[in-house]
């Protein structure tokens, strides 16, 4: 079985074989790509936008506000890499900055999970009543009303 690390650098090279990256030109400005983490809980993704000034990394989470909660999504920027700095580096170093970046982006978002102490499961912190209770077992136990 591949390390999350190789099958995110596969990933970073279909994109380069596609030149859907690194050509600051050639790419669709504000368009987004998304890696799945395959395996992991509820397999979130995390995405890099191209913008005019950078490539950002974060991840999309739905935010519960308001007096009565409502679902709001939300993107969540972590980090970015300038098209400068892309474009200063031979290929290797490009995507080895990528893959870093990619790589804390893809573990930032998995530190955000807990595992429900009723049903087991790896839940985000969107999908939890506290740090320990995912919404279904809130409802189940507590009597919470979603």
């Amino acid at each position: 079985m591949k390390s999350l690390k190789t099958k995110a650098l596969e990933w970073i090279n279909s994109l380069y074989d596609k030149s859907s990256i690194i050509d600051k030109e050639k790419v669709i400005m504000d368009s987004s790509v998304y890696f799945k983490v395959e395996g992991f809980a509820d397999e979130p993704e995390v995405y890099l936008i191209a913008t005019k000034e950078d490539i950002e990394f974060g991840y999309e989470a739905t935010q519960w506000d308001g007096y009565m909660p409502s679902p709001i999504p939300g993107m969540y920027k972590k980090h970015s890499l300038t098209w400068e700095k892309l474009q200063s580096s031979d290929k290797l170093e490009q995507q080895e900055l990528i893959l870093d970046l990619l790589m804390k982006t893809i573990n930032s978002r998995k530190r955000q999970y807990r595992k429900c102490q009723f049903c087991g499961e790896k839940v985000a912190v969107e999908h939890r009543f506290d740090m320990n209770t995912c919404h279904g077992c809130a409802s189940k136990h507590f009597g919470v009303v979603y």
